[in-house]
């Protein structure tokens, strides 16, 4: 009989003890930011940042670092941007610090505030005001709480970016950044290599941290354990094949073993044809956002994408022959799909960075026997 439940997490974020690996970037990035560095995380969807953020913020709060989380995803203005500042300090300052924050905000005069509706009553009441003093105001609060209570604040800002759609935010930001790094630290993450540029706005470097894929080593460890310790299962004989299909993705690792934990009766051994119906059953799952990303996409960046997928390269001279690929529309479609972090080109060759949607384009669209 097959186990619904099992022991891997893979939708959404994962609690810092179910953390895979990522050991020294959590130490790189809590010493990072208390040197004060302007820092940068930067991945793949679902490569981690998030899981890694909350262990960061778990383990900084136990070593006397405040940190405040904001989730900018989409962010489409000044006025937006103000709202998800606000409402990250009102979810994540800690208790023993939201009196000062509660007092610094109202002496601002800017309708901010961590209790109540805060600048949505105030842009209700005032719906031409300019959100630029609200938004220098949240800025300047890490600073002038660290003034207030000592200690060092770390900023984190989630799918950073977005802020590109707000004219001037970004400038600003890291204006505050380098003014503020004796007492307070930044991390900006996101998913788009092309996010930044090589320093910020006062020229300063930014510190910057590319997670990649998970070593084959500690996947290994990890989902045998969980094999063997959650529910009897021996997973021995298909974990090489396991891991080959799951190419480092962390969480699309974690879905297969998942998966394949559904599959294997309690007290068995894992099989090729167990493995089989797993991978069967995750590229009926990622149908529907694997099509959506192919329409989402222009022509060309679709046949460049199945490029990659099945012939490991934008350019390979039998997909521009099948896929009537012209070399100068592989040359423009690459950079945009590398920005949007759907290929990649690495040491050993390209390669789509989800193997999932990899394999889903062979399975759909492939040209080769």
């Amino acid at each position: 009989m097959r186990d619904s439940a099992g022991p891997f997490e893979y939708d959404g974020p994962v609690a810092g003890d179910q953390l895979v690996g990522r050991c020294r970037e959590v130490e790189m990035i809590k010493a990072w930011a208390r040197e004060g560095q302007l820092m940068a995380l930067v991945a793949p969807r679902r490569f981690g940042k998030t899981s890694l953020i909350h262990k960061i913020s778990a383990e900084g709060q136990r070593d006397g670092l405040t940190v405040v989380t904001a989730d900018l995803f989409g962010v489409a203005s000044p006025s937006d941007l103000v709202l998800r500042l606000e409402r990250a300090w009102a979810s994540s300052a800690p208790e023993v610090v939201r009196p000062a924050v509660s007092k610094i905000l109202a002496a601002s005069q800017t309708g901010v505030s961590i209790t109540g509706s805060g600048f949505a009553s105030a842009m209700d009441s005032r719906p031409a005001a300019d959100p630029s003093a609200a938004l220098n105001a949240l800025l300047e609060l890490p600073s002038l709480l660290a003034q207030r209570e000592g200690g060092r604040t770390l900023i984190v800002l989630d799918e950073y970016q977005s802020v590109a759609s707000v004219p001037g935010a970004e400038a600003l930001i890291r204006q505050h950044a380098y003014r503020q790094r004796t007492a307070v630290s930044y991390l900006l993450s996101g998913s788009r290599p092309d996010m930044l540029s090589t320093g910020s706005a006062d020229g300063e470097p930014v510190a910057a941290l590319r997670l990649g894929r998970l070593p084959k080593a500690e996947l290994r460890a990890s989902i045998q354990e969980r094999f063997t310790t959650a529910g009897d299962r021996d997973v021995t004989g298909v974990l090489d094949e396991l891991l080959a299909a799951g190419e480092g993705h962390p969480q699309r690792t974690m879905l297969l073993a998942h998966l394949l934990w559904q599959e294997v009766p309690a007290g068995k051994p894992a099989t090729s044809d167990h493995l089989d119906a797993a991978i069967a059953t995750a590229l009926r799952q990622i149908d529907p956002e694997s099509r959506a990303t192919m329409s989402g996409l222009s022509v060309g960046q679709r046949k460049v994408l199945r490029a990659v997928a099945e012939y490991g390269a934008p350019m390979a001279a039998r997909a521009a022959r099948t896929l009537g690929l012209p070399k100068t529309t592989a040359q423009k479609a690459a950079p945009h799909l590398v920005a949007a972090g759907l290929i990649e080109d690495t040491s050993r060759g390209w390669r789509v960075i989800d193997p999932l949607l990899a394999r889903w384009i062979q399975t759909n669209y492939g040209t080769r026997a």
